[in-house]
């Protein structure tokens, strides 16, 4: 699935570069057209930068606000009984982990199919968001050229998203797939063998595929 396709499927936005260092409160900036960016000349890489370059916090309150984030536990998605599929063709595209290194491996159209299932999300918190705005207030009324030049036309990362990965082979490609798993020492969460297919799950172990953002310059909290 191609990324405006997705974006308008699921209301989200399919993180390209997945990391284990994407956090709720970064920053991105969101193109027109190709995939958001999340390091951009003059952009900082979170909203709590913007207010530690501004003076607005000190560098333990922007700790404290970072730990916050990172520390927002996972829920169950209110999507969750619903899987996320993904065109195998952008499988390599989502820099996730585990997948670079099995389809480094095993080619890409070799893959029937690839989902995200079991899908949580870290969510910001009203007292996150109302912290965020009041910051934001002070930033117009005394610091409006960092505002207006430096995040008022980015996004902002609200929420997160994580899933299961899954993917689908043909059986006649499965002896393969299972030699470079035990060769790249990548555990399954689960196999299910059908009479022509079979799938194989994958842990998140922590990074997310999809994201919501929101323009800093409409943020309410």
């Amino acid at each position: 699935m191609e990324l405006r396709k997705f974006r308008s499927a699921y209301d989200l936005e399919l993180i390209p570069a997945s990391h284990e260092g994407i956090s709720l409160g970064d920053l991105v900036w969101d193109p027109i057209f190709g995939p958001p960016e999340f390091s951009r000349k003059g952009m900082p890489n979170t909203i709590y930068t913007a207010f530690l370059d501004a003076e607005l916090i000190v560098q333990m309150e922007w700790d404290l606000f970072r730990k916050e984030c990172r520390d927002t536990p996972l829920m169950d998605a209110h999507f969750a009984t619903r899987s996320v599929d993904v065109n195998v063709e952008l499988i390599g595209e989502l820099q996730n982990p585990k997948m670079a290194r099995i389809t480094g491996e095993f080619r890409s159209n070799k893959l029937g199919k690839f989902t995200f299932g079991d899908l949580q999300v870290r969510e910001m918190d009203n007292l996150i968001r109302i912290k965020i705005d009041r910051f934001l207030e002070q930033m117009k009324a005394t610091h409006w050229n960092d505002y207006d030049g430096r995040i008022r036309r980015v996004f902002l990362i609200s929420e997160l998203y994580y899933g299961t990965m899954r993917i689908v082979v043909n059986k006649q490609y499965s002896t393969e797939l299972e030699a470079i798993l035990k060769e790249l020492e990548l555990e399954t969460v689960g196999r299910s063998e059908g009479s022509h297919a079979v799938e194989y799950v994958f842990s998140h172990d922590n990074v997310p595929f999809a994201m919501r953002i929101e323009r800093v310059r409409t943020f309410n909290g």
